[in-house]
């Protein structure tokens, strides 16, 4: 059995804005020495609060940020990636990006399709 390593701090990469203007921070965890935890991320405001309720684990993945986001109504929001001047980490926040919106995009589609269903 694998033990996680402990978390040390976060690392904002990418940043959520709604169409109203208001926006969230997306932060992957990290661990001791700096290396980024992949997959976990903490959703924070501007001033480093939780917006709403967090998971009893204390992260999110992809999927949970984006049902977390789409159940909150942050519906039609853009993803932006935080601009760095590291190539490779330039291209990591680019792929979160990406994959991030994906899992938007079916947690509306998830909606939809629930919000027909009998």
């Amino acid at each position: 059995m694998s033990s996680d390593p402990p978390v040390f701090g976060i690392r904002p990469i990418l940043t959520v804005v709604h169409p109203n203007g208001e926006r969230l921070i997306v932060a992957r965890l990290t661990s001791l020495g700096g290396s980024s935890q992949s997959n976990r991320f903490v959703l924070r405001r501007a001033d480093f609060r939780a917006p709403w309720e967090q998971p009893d684990k204390g992260y999110f993945g992809y999927a949970e940020v984006a049902r977390a986001l789409d159940a909150n109504g942050w519906r039609g929001c853009t993803i932006e990636a935080m601009p760095t001047t590291d190539l490779e980490e330039r291209r990591t926040r680019q792929l979160a990006r990406k994959k991030l919106h994906l899992q938007c995009v079916e947690a509306a589609i998830r909606r939809a399709q629930d919000s027909q269903a009998p």
